[in-house]
């Protein structure tokens, strides 16, 4: 059963998230994004993964399968080889992350030989094609060996037809709780996701995705390369710089939504700080940001995966309101109002006839 964390996924952050990637993905349109959510027909869905490995918050979850803990076992054996009819769903399920993650570590052969022949190849093989490319591009940069693509064509013994090998996940998991066989009865009764009282109030907790962590824990053990390098932030997808432009008038929409706390602000509300390491590109602040103040940085620096640090993106000053006594930011008016206060002022005045 494919599983959305609402409390994770960006589009229940705000209405204006335009994340569709699980959608754009999905083979079999079992999924649809809508304004303030998503909906799933789990009848739709072959359980392939895809979506699980596009989206940048690790809202999307398969029951029967934790790539986490399937990256942590695979680092732990002697196998070197990920193939969608071999160990794994299919390959566009693994992230960028976990694939720079696993190639910090051991020499990795991806199994595309059954790629050609795969009915979901027109939506998925180009985003695994782009994954591996971007991962190796990343470990090229500091000095970690790439990881091989080759068509090796390797299968479990008496392996099943290609969707009977993706269900083969969910029948690993046939003997479950009645809980479970309800909450699935219900998901196909109705396909539209809706927030829970504790999910709307976990939104409010900053949550780091699981595969960010794994590649931070790495990357600490990795050697740090004699130099560092800058990548182009238009060929990367799971992370990014950023720049704010003298537009920002300190609204605090931006680090107020950001899911994982990458921009944040001081106590004073006078800085807009931003950690590019804890930044999942999910594009929500550049979404939210009505002025279109923030920006992309043209390039990455690869210093940031093993020296990350806060740097600050915007600086203001900040006065009390003359009326309510609250910090407001200040650009010269000649009245210290806050907006609030200056709102109410003019309305006042309109109410009074006052010019």
């Amino acid at each position: 059963m494919l599983k959305l964390e609402g409390s994770r996924c960006v589009r229940y952050y705000s209405k204006l998230s335009g994340c569709d990637r699980c959608q754009a993905i999905c083979p079999e349109d079992a999924i649809k994004t809508q304004e303030g959510g998503v909906a799933i027909w789990q009848q739709e869905c072959i359980e392939c993964g895809a979506c699980v490995g596009v989206c940048p918050t690790e809202a999307l979850a398969l029951s029967s399968l934790n790539v986490t803990e399937f990256v942590f076992e695979l680092l732990k054996s002697e196998d070197d080889i990920i193939g969608c009819r071999y160990n794994f769903v299919c390959l566009a399920g693994l992230s960028v992350e976990y694939l720079i993650a696993l190639g910090l570590v051991k020499d990795i052969t991806l199994d595309i030989g059954h790629c050609a022949e795969c009915e979901i190849k027109e939506s998925c093989f180009p985003v695994i094609e782009h994954n591996i490319a971007q991962a190796n591009y990343v470990l090229g940069a500091i000095g970690a060996k790439t990881i091989e693509a080759k068509e090796l064509r390797k299968m479990k013994e008496n392996a099943p037809d290609r969707r009977e090998f993706f269900n083969l996940f969910t029948l690993q998991g046939a003997m479950r709780a009645k809980e479970e066989l309800h909450e699935e009865m219900k998901a196909l009764e109705d396909p539209s996701i809706a927030l829970s009282d504790s999910e709307a109030k976990a939104i409010r907790d900053k949550t780091i995705p699981n595969k960010r962590k794994l590649l931070f824990m790495l990357l600490k053990r990795f050697p740090k390369p004699q130099e560092y390098k800058y990548l182009e932030n238009e060929h990367l997808t799971f992370v990014s710089d950023k720049e704010i432009d003298h537009t920002c008038d300190n609204c605090s929409i931006c680090y107020r939504i950001c899911p994982t706390e990458a921009l944040s602000t001081t106590k004073r509300g006078d800085k807009i700080l931003f950690d590019a390491m804890l930044c999942v590109r999910c594009h929500l602040c550049h979404d939210v940001c009505e002025k279109q103040s923030i920006k992309l940085s043209q390039y990455f620096d690869t210093k940031e995966l093993f020296e990350p640090e806060q740097k600050v993106l915007a600086a203001f000053s900040m006065v009390r309101c003359e009326d309510c006594g609250a910090l407001y930011t200040y650009f010269g008016e000649e009245e210290m109002l806050c907006p609030r206060c200056r709102i109410e002022e003019e309305e006042a005045k309109s109410l009074w006839g006052i010019e």
